[in-house]
């Protein structure tokens, strides 16, 4: 079977299934934002208001940003990231976005419609992290939560469950999800103001790591 009918089978099959696939629209860019699309090996500058199918990358150069909206969830690319879209469905009562991230950072605003359930997964070559609508950003090796809570796992097993407020990352030789005592005692403490959140949707990077963390480090089994 040729590349083309396979493609079509699975649509046919999401189509009778009741799933039908969805694609991201660049809704803001600034600086210099380019775009590998699905089946091609060349690069192309993005263009506001353009699709952004599955299986297509994303890449933001120095002081530049993107701004994709899925459904009612929106992706903010960082400055110096390269993001590949894995995976945009939707049904009648799910949706599902899959993004891996190849370099930088993102947030993630999720934010399905009422009675819609988001099943949101990004993931680095160390870790995933795993949300059902939440307000999250995380690099390739960390995770910072605004709100909701993330499934924080490393590749070589183990998670933590970060609420907001919170702060998690990744042991980048061992694979290993390292608890903060940050997190810690924002899990004791949740009533104290969150200190880093100061995030603008659209302004580049948040603080910077020395901010957020109180100090020290647990490593979690």
């Amino acid at each position: 079977m040729t590349k083309k009918y396979k493609i079509i089978a699975g649509l046919l099959l999401l189509a009778v299934s009741g799933i039908f696939a969805q694609e991201a629209v660049i809704r803001e860019l600034t600086g210099t934002v380019e775009l590998k699309l699905a089946g091609s090996a060349a690069w192309v500058n993005a263009v506001r208001g353009q699709n952004v199918a599955v299986d297509s990358v994303i890449s933001t150069g120095f002081k530049s940003n993107a701004l994709l909206s899925i459904g009612n969830s929106i992706i903010t690319v960082r400055p110096l990231t390269r993001l590949a879209i894995k995976e945009l469905t939707a049904s009648k009562n799910t949706e599902t976005i899959s993004v891996g991230l190849q370099a930088g950072r993102v947030r993630m605003d999720v934010k399905p419609p009422a009675g819609v359930m988001a099943t949101t997964s990004v993931r680095t070559p160390i870790a995933t992290a795993s949300v059902r609508g939440t307000v999250f950003e995380v690099g390739l090796f960390e995770l910072w939560v605004i709100e909701g809570s993330v499934e924080y796992r490393g590749t070589s097993g183990g998670h933590v469950i970060v609420d907001a407020g919170g702060y998690s990352a990744v042991d980048e030789r061992t694979g290993r999800v390292v608890l903060t005592k940050g997190m810690l005692l924002a899990s004791l403490s949740p009533v104290q103001p969150i200190a880093f959140d100061s995030f603008n949707s659209f302004s580049g990077a948040a603080q910077e790591k020395n901010e957020i963390e109180i100090g020290g480090e647990i490593e979690f089994n």
